[in-house]
């Protein structure tokens, strides 16, 4: 194990970069593309909401949770547009059932969308305020940085690369954030102490305040539906952005480790 400094681990998507915008701009552009398509309109004036509640209720639906096929949120926004209920919509989508649907679009239509869909959503997010000088800040502090994500480990390190952010952490690692894996990261790290830096309550917060990580939350402006603010854990601090969080970590001294 090389070095003795503490362990940072952040979650990139709304805690480094703005993942949030780029899927708003995909999610909105589905919606466009499915009006024009069908020749319907949705009445609902928050556009985002009405596209996102049928988003929400497929992953709350589909065993993937949110990895769920891109072409199920066309289908159940498609049915939406038909009137049909979110969560009804979404298990139609998933079971691919499309009698509730008034002239339902071909799959080569549906394919297209997803194609534009997805190419939306492989756009790079801009980097989040504080994320730069609070890297600088942490590395010059002894602080090991680490991204971890449930998403692909290529598509995060890329973005590190173009926002030249690349040689400040020490590694990407994908993992499943659940407790039993922030316990084999609290092994792994056992003579050091490990912060986790991450913008949801229940997948960056709780399994690691159980497994006795010193948790931060930097809460991003999107909150999923199924999050129950009664519920929420509570973190060791509340950062306004990753500056923050860092300053905080550096006065609660989590600089390098002391010598055993």
């Amino acid at each position: 194990m090389a070095g003795r400094n503490n362990v940072v681990l952040v979650d990139a998507d709304n805690t480094l970069w703005d993942t949030d915008t780029v899927f708003q701009n995909a999610q909105l552009l589905l919606l466009d593309r499915l009006e024009s398509a069908t020749g319907r309109n949705t009445s609902d004036v928050e556009r985002l909401d009405f596209v996102r509640s049928y988003d929400q209720a497929l992953a709350r639906t589909h065993h993937l949770h949110l990895r769920y096929p891109p072409q199920l949120l066309v289908r159940a926004v498609e049915a939406a547009l038909s009137d049909v209920p979110k969560y009804l919509a979404a298990q139609k989508a998933i079971s691919g059932d499309h009698s509730a649907v008034n002239g339902k679009l071909s799959q080569v239509e549906v394919d297209a969308i997803v194609a534009e869909y997805l190419l939306a959503l492989g756009h790079v997010p801009t980097l989040l305020p504080g994320v730069e000088e609070g890297v600088r800040r942490a590395t010059e502090a002894g602080l090991e940085l680490f991204v971890m994500t449930e998403g692909r480990i290529d598509k995060q390190r890329r973005f590190l690369e173009i926002h030249g952010l690349e040689p400040f952490f020490k590694g990407v690692w994908e993992i499943t954030k659940e407790r039993a894996q922030f316990d084999r990261i609290r092994v792994r790290f056992k003579e050091r102490q490990v912060v986790i830096i991450g913008d949801q309550p229940d997948r960056d917060i709780a399994p690691a305040k159980a497994a006795g990580c010193t948790t931060i939350l930097v809460p991003s402006r999107f909150k999923p539906s199924w999050q129950n603010a009664v519920d929420d854990p509570v973190p060791d601090y509340v950062g306004t952005d990753f500056l923050d969080a860092i300053r905080w970590c550096l006065r609660a001294g989590f600089m390098e480790a002391d010598p055993a």
